[in-house]
């Protein structure tokens, strides 16, 4: 086995998505860390025992990746100034601009005629284009320059050009690369042990990372093979596709990365052999994306921005609407099979989480009928086309709208991704409080006693909220009034959930926060208690790390 540990020294990763200009890399492609050890080879001469390193790391299969989840920033608009263009004159400019294209393609020509060597004539070429990129002569004479012209040398008087940085912040700043099956010699590994130390970033130049080699890697969480995220990778003759593409652009020229497309998929890894317990409420997400703008609602509204998503969609759908869908029986009472449910997405568990919705899902169950099924795409489908701009609005009647747009295709907002709230685990914690299906009676009044009945009364109405959806007995609940993962708010801060009782008067449910283990990993989404279809009891799979460091958080 050959594993290679990345860690971020500013605790972020800087890379733009190959295929979106403003989007973020997560995983870090194993393509990258590949170029990476090229440049350090190439800038240290091209040691010929490192290049049979490279050329043997390449041949091997794709790696795993053993990674954590990473926050994305949100991506802004950066609007740097552009080199002197006030100053030197645009006719200047075109001259130059046709120079350079002439000297490129005969740069071409001379590279294509000699095989793709560098030849002394196409260095004179090169040399030729250096030489036009620069315009040092163009401003350092002295005493030539007029005063304006030099003001407008400064930065806020020259144009500017927008730029992306995307960023993500992973929750542990490092990944690692496993290539389970590769046997290496002892002179192989300290060959790349060497190159590894000479790796100073990946990605953006302000991507600063530390590598190593280590022997007990974790247990990876990415796969390749599987699933339907494409990753660049290494393969067989990429040091020589690297090597001819750097002739072709001689750090002067506009570059891509030439790489292998592998699929990957994102599985837990700390499960063993145990299948995932799967639960009623299993199944299709359809997402949404709020706007930028639209995200500065708390998550305790959650029951009113589900109330008013499901509002909007039933007035879409045709009549009779199925029962799948509005959650009644014909006669109005409530249905007794699993149906659509409407949950905002809070922003939680990163490190600068506060709560805020930031998405929405309808969720479709797995046992949902196919007319039930049909109903709720033909009415999400009549929505948008009523639509101009393909935007969304929820009306919270006179307290605000939300902009909303359906996503479709890879999400680059990880709050809102599908895997991250169905991924198999044996601990989940809820974002939203659960409310209870039986009153435990007073929780924080009576005698200690009294307390402590109630208390355990709340935990079993906890248990019998996950009997409800087909799992089985948890191995351990707790139960709290204030959340058990960062970001999530207090169950104080939720207005009171009332529902039809047996007699047909409302009733006000017990809403409470509670921390889960199985013995053996759920596969979500998960909700749980009685206001599951409308956002309440949304729960989150968490890890023991993330368990640990969140209590961690909380004693400081």
């Amino acid at each position: 086995m050959l594993a290679v540990e990345v860690n971020f020294l500013t605790g972020r990763f800087v890379a733009t998505s190959h295929n979106d200009r403003e989007a973020s890399e997560w995983p870090p492609h194993p393509a990258r860390l590949f170029s990476a050890l090229v440049a350090g080879w190439a800038e240290a001469g091209e040691d010929d025992a490192e290049r049979e390193v490279l050329e043997w790391l390449e041949a091997q299969p794709a790696p795993s990746l053993a990674t954590s989840e990473a926050d994305p920033r949100r991506t802004v608009s950066y609007f740097v100034p552009v080199n002197d263009a006030s100053i030197i004159s645009g006719a200047w400019y075109r001259r130059r601009s046709e120079n350079l294209d002439k000297l490129e393609d005969q740069f071409d020509s001379e590279l294509q005629q000699s095989g793709g060597e560098l030849t002394k004539k196409a260095e004179r070429t090169r040399d030729k284009i250096q030489k036009e990129l620069d315009v040092d002569s163009q401003v350092s004479n002295v005493g030539t320059t007029s005063p304006r012209s030099a003001l407008e040398l400064l930065p806020e008087s020259r144009g500017k050009q927008e730029r992306h940085f995307p960023s993500v912040t992973p929750i542990e700043p490092r990944v690692t690369f496993i290539w389970p099956d590769a046997h290496c010699r002892e002179a192989t590994r300290n060959s790349l042990d060497n190159l590894l130390k000479r790796v100073t970033r990946i990605g953006h130049s302000s991507s600063l990372v530390s590598c190593r080699l280590v022997g007990e890697p974790p247990a990876p969480n990415w796969i390749p093979g599987t699933g339907n995220q494409v990753l660049r990778c290494a393969g067989p003759g990429q040091l020589t596709a690297l090597k001819e593409r750097y002739r072709q652009h001689q750090a002067i020229r506009p570059r891509s990365l030439p790489f292998s497309a592998i699929h990957y998929g994102e599985v837990a890894g700390e499960h063993g052999s145990l299948p995932p317990l799967l639960p009623d409420t299993a199944g299709e997400w359809i997402v949404f994306e709020f706007l930028a703008r639209s995200r500065r609602f708390p998550s305790s509204r959650t029951l009113e921005i589900a109330s008013a998503m499901r509002a909007a969609i039933m007035s879409y759908a045709e009549d009779p609407i199925p029962e799948g869908l509005s959650g009644h029986q014909p006669a109005g009472s409530p249905t007794l099979e699993p149906h659509v449910a409407f949950l905002p997405l809070p922003y939680v568990r990163f490190e600068h989480a506060d709560g805020r919705v930031m998405g929405l899902a309808v969720s479709l169950p797995g046992s949902l009928t196919e007319e039930s099924r049909r109903a709720t795409l033909r009415a999400i489908g009549r929505w948008e086309q009523r639509s101009d701009s393909g935007q969304l609005v929820l009306t919270l009647g006179s307290k605000g709208l939300i902009q909303i747009q359906r996503k479709s295709g890879p999400i680059d907002l990880v709050t809102i991704r599908p895997e991250l709230w169905s991924k198999p685990s044996k601990q989940w914690v809820s974002t939203t409080p659960i409310a209870l299906p039986t009153h435990p009676g007073p929780l924080s009044k009576g005698s200690a006693a009294a307390r402590s009945k109630a208390w355990d009364r709340a935990e079993l109405a906890v248990v019998a909220s996950c009997r409800h959806v087909g799992l089985p007995e948890p191995a351990q609940v707790e139960v709290s009034f204030d959340p058990f993962v960062r970001g999530a708010k207090p169950a104080s801060d939720f207005p009171t959930f009332r529902q039809r009782g047996r007699d047909g008067k409302p009733v006000a449910r017990r809403l409470l926060h509670a921390a889960l283990r199985f013995d053996q990993p759920v596969q979500g989404p998960l909700m749980l208690g009685t206001g599951r279809f409308l956002g309440l009891g949304l729960m989150r799979p968490v890890s023991e790390s993330e368990i640990a460091r969140d209590e961690a958080v909380g004693d400081e």
